[in-house]
């Protein structure tokens, strides 16, 4: 299946998507993302932001941010206090309130808890 992957044909893609989240390789799934687009991205992402792992959520966050969902990737980011990867999806989104918002927050974190 992963030779028909490289057609980036969508069943195949998202049959390896799902094969990625059922063994819980985080690291193939986001290999596959970046590399065959053609898939349903935010249906894959609404499925694993609530995973048990956090590299999985992790990857939905990332999914949200590559489909420019930016606000919802810096939630799902802040809700697991990733703090590092809401920042970049705010400067990447070229956003200067959103960018502004996340670097308070983070600021506001780190004072709360020195």
């Amino acid at each position: 299946m992963v030779a028909v992957q490289s057609n980036n044909v969508s069943a195949a893609n998202e049959a390896l998507n799902e094969i990625h989240v059922e063994e819980e390789d985080y690291d193939r799934l986001r290999e596959s993302i970046d590399l065959h687009h053609n898939f349903d991205q935010i249906g894959l992402a609404q499925k694993i932001e609530k995973h048990e792992l956090l590299e999985m959520r992790r990857v939905a966050a990332y999914i949200y941010k590559k489909a420019g969902k930016w606000k919802h990737s810096i939630v799902l980011s802040k809700k697991d206090k990733i703090y590092k990867d809401a920042i970049e999806t705010a400067s990447q989104s070229g956003d200067r309130e959103l960018l502004r918002s996340c670097l308070f927050t983070s600021l506001n974190r780190y004072r709360s808890h020195s």
